[in-house]
């Protein structure tokens, strides 16, 4: 006995067998015919001792598909099932409108929707579940669509945009209309493992999310879609995903290559910033054959390299020296709760051991002291400069005395008053956290393929981020893969912290890149009151229902590589400290009468006076303290 000839059926507890009918004449257990001598029918595999019962099913009978779709129930797939009501419980057939008492039928639960399969509509013995159906009237198209026996191999599918051979299809006399057999029998609503909702099958992509039609890709195999071309999708969640992708229920969202490859175990951005000098730094140390020390081998005081540059009060070189803070004396707070900053790559220090100058208020991580002072030649940072700067070294802790702002990374586009690697002689600065970057890495903008970070060439991209354009010249993190060839975000983008907290909620708000998950409504921003796209970066509070632009806060904007909070004095041109920040207390500058508010400026430490200085008088009349 082969395999082959062994099935499971529900309507039995034991396997049943293949076998022609030598014996009495006996009435199928479905459809209650007599199965005749010689006839090909299933029985129990079990002996007469080990099942009492005496089940037989014709071949045909035992071999229905389990789930069917029928045009007059198209919203839902049709279950075969037994008993539907129990025991000694009629139930009524929806095509003949007549109370039935045969155990078998065709149901949908969620309509209480009923087909016998003895009703003479439904037509068992010539019916198309059996039988190819020759003419079929589908709500796709206005004419009757006739089955081409013969499997088509030339033409494109006008249901999926395919052109896979060896299928048949359902052709149009009245006009070019072709749709394969498998996909004019989809159901309207299908489950799939994918989404959590149930999706709606439409001819074409929904005209009222068509404003996003080349922003939205398919959320199982990530390309794009052809307007006139079906999809399932859920319109609560704007998922959507090609008709192929949600009928192969087993598709797993990483391909078998990359699900293997992890031999270069590459990082999973986003990460929290106060990970980023150990996750990030230390690796790019450690590759410039660095060695991250023992805190118990490293000097109790260190001096700071200094710099000559006329405008190094923003910057980072320090004068005092700096003392080793470990976990037994972190006594710097004195009970409050003050976050710490490090002064070289400006993201938060949360625990010892880390150097400090208290008295001004100055921080490094004790990673961040172990950052290499010149950037290797057979570094990938060099593929990235521009091309008069190709013969020079990238040197830490230079500047040019040219310098009249802050540092202006060439990756990232961002100013920074943290070190950054540069060449003076090409005015080219690269922020330290950019130049730590590995060139791959894994993101949870992108779950299907890892990212590689190149400059972009010809073609520019929409950054997945903040949705901006990403300029042919620029560099970003972008898909290998052939199917996600237009895939790009920001290198900057990619380094934002997946929560932030803010003063307007009192929930941490989480980097999102689809907020629209059980959210039918639209975003608009809580700073600029403009429309978000739903499936673009932007930090969100569910709780409370309010999203913000990345570049819209302080703490992920164009600022947020700068450390703000440093006090100065400013001699005669003002008698109390200015602490740098941005302008909150007053609209002008008092000095030039410019806008100064929600800029990055000056504004006066003494909490009863309003005076502000922008950031170019500030630093035309600074005086360190």
């Amino acid at each position: 006995m082969e395999n082959a000839s062994i099935i499971e059926h529900f309507c039995h507890e034991h396997p049943l067998r293949l076998v022609c009918n030598e014996g009495e004449t006996i009435r199928c257990y479905v459809c209650r015919k007599v199965v005749v001598v010689l006839e090909l029918a299933y029985i129990c595999c079990m002996s007469d001792d080990e099942c009492s019962s005496k089940i037989i099913l014709h071949k045909r009978c035992a071999e229905m598909p389990r789930q069917i779709q029928h045009p007059e129930h198209p919203q839902h797939p049709l279950t075969l099932c037994y008993q539907p009501y129990g025991p000694r419980h009629w139930f009524k057939c929806n095509l003949c409108e007549v109370y039935c008492g045969n155990e078998f039928c065709y149901s949908c639960y969620l309509c209480d929707y009923h087909i016998d399969i003895l009703c003479k509509q439904f037509g068992m013995d010539d019916h198309y579940l059996f039988q190819d159906q020759r003419f079929l009237s589908h709500s796709c198209h206005k004419h009757p669509l006739m089955l081409q026996r013969k499997p088509a191999s030339i033409f494109s599918c006008d249901g999926c945009g395919t052109n896979e051979g060896g299928e048949m299809a359902y052709t149009c006399s009245a006009c070019e209309f072709w749709v394969h057999k498998s996909c004019a029998s989809l159901p309207m609503e299908k489950d799939i493992c994918h989404h959590h909702h149930p999706l709606s099958l439409a001819f074409s992509f929904p005209p009222e999310h068509r404003i996003y039609l080349y922003d939205f890709i398919c959320d199982i195999c990530c390309k794009r879609f052809c307007p006139i071309y079906w999809i399932y999708f859920c319109d609560r969640c704007r998922f959507f995903t090609h008709i192929k992708c949600a009928t192969q229920e087993n598709t797993n969202l990483l391909t078998e290559k990359e699900e293997d490859d992890d031999s270069d175990h590459a990082i999973q951005l986003p990460i929290s910033l106060s990970d980023f000098s150990k996750e990030v730094i230390a690796p790019f140390i450690i590759r410039h054959g660095g060695l991250i020390i023992n805190v118990d081998d490293m000097p109790t005081s260190v001096t700071m390299p200094s710099t000559d540059s006329n405008f190094s009060m923003l910057f980072n070189y320090h004068k005092h020296p700096l003392s080793l803070i470990k976990v037994d004396d972190d006594d710097e707070n004195n009970g409050k709760n003050e976050m710490k900053i490090c002064d070289l790559c400006i993201t938060p220090i949360l625990s010892p051991p880390y150097y400090s100058c208290a008295d001004c208020k100055y921080f490094v991580h004790l990673t961040c002291y172990f950052l290499p002072k010149t950037i290797r030649d057979d570094d990938p940072l060099y593929e990235y400069r521009p091309y008069p700067c190709q013969n020079h070294k990238l040197t830490l802790y230079g500047t040019s005395c040219k310098e009249k702002r802050l540092l202006f990374c060439r990756i990232c586009g961002n100013y920074t008053n943290g070190i950054a690697y540069c060449c003076q002689s090409c005015d080219v600065t690269i922020d330290v956290k950019c130049a730590s970057l590995p060139t791959i890495i894994k993101h949870a903008s992108h779950r299907n393929h890892k990212l590689t970070k190149r400059r972009l060439g010809r073609v520019g991209y929409y950054c997945v981020g903040c949705d901006a354009y990403i300029w042919s010249s620029y560099i970003a993190y972008c898909c290998g893969n052939n199917d996600c060839y237009d895939f790009g975000i920001h290198t900057g983008c990619a380094m934002l912290s997946p929560s932030i907290k803010h003063r307007w909620d009192k929930h941490p708000l989480l980097l999102t890149y689809d907020a629209s998950i059980d959210h039918p409504s639209d975003f608009y921003c809580e700073v600029c009151e403009e429309e978000m796209h739903p499936k673009r970066g932007m930090y969100h509070c569910r709780e409370c229902d309010q999203s913000f632009h990345t570049y819209c806060l302080t703490e992920s904007g164009p600022n947020r590589n700068i450390k703000f909070g440093r006090q100065f004095e400013f001699g005669d041109l003002h008698p109390h400290p200015l602490t740098y920040n941005i302008v909150s207390l007053k609209h002008e500058c008092d000095r030039c009468g410019g806008v100064a508010y929600e800029k990055r400026g000056f504004e006066c430490a003494n909490s009863n006076c309003n005076y502000a200085l922008c950031e170019d008088c500030g630093l035309k009349c600074k005086h360190h303290n």
